[in-house]
């Protein structure tokens, strides 16, 4: 996936927005996010949402999957379900420094400064298409408005700028995760008795 990284390269090249890049990955086992991202309608609707400022890109992984771990011939071990990533996918993991693809679909929103990346990954939902648009919306509309909030003159600085989107989306996660912890205490609440 260095080419992902190549195109970020060429576009920031005197470019006059941030240096601030968005890839989605997915696999073909994620159905809604799939049909999200063709749809032109969708599309259209995030590239207005995400603005100008910064480009967002969309990669189909190989999808892994559960399986028994492999041993070597003649050797017993313990029997329990371990992830196993395709060997397709070894170049995007390495590029975009991930342990593997199990946690798909997400968001991986990065920054090239000089040859290091600096990256940070939001898992997205797709349970259902709404779900998978309204995921992606959410997220992407989080970091378009931290971009508003940075000032020109610091738009070129790309540590800065990430450090902007990377506050916005911790805020993001810790807003669901008490939304989420909100909703499980309303319902164990409406259990007790009175």
């Amino acid at each position: 996936m260095t080419w992902a990284l190549d195109l970020a390269r060429h576009k920031q090249a005197g470019a006059d927005s941030p240096p601030l890049f968005g890839v989605i990955l997915y696999t073909n086992a994620h159905p809604n996010m799939k049909k999200v991202l063709r749809d032109e309608d969708y599309w259209n609707a995030l590239d207005d949402i995400s603005g100008p400022r910064w480009a967002i890109f969309s990669i189909r992984a190989h999808p892994g999957h559960v399986g028994p771990p492999d041993l070597p011939p003649n050797c017993v071990g313990m029997m329990f379900p371990v992830w196993k990533e395709p060997a397709a996918n070894r170049e995007l993991l390495t590029t975009f420094d991930l342990k593997d693809t199990e946690q798909l679909p997400a968001l991986i929103v990065f920054v090239l400064e000089g040859a290091s990346l600096h990256r940070t990954v939001v898992p997205l939902q797709e349970a259902t298409l709404e779900d998978a648009y309204s995921s992606l919306k959410a997220v992407v509309a989080e970091i378009a408005n931290a971009l508003k909030a940075v000032s020109s003159e610091n738009l070129a600085n790309p540590e800065g700028v990430f450090a902007a989107v990377n506050y916005a989306l911790q805020n993001y996660r810790d807003r669901r995760v008490l939304k989420r912890a909100y909703r499980v205490l309303k319902e164990v609440r409406d259990w007790l008795p009175s």
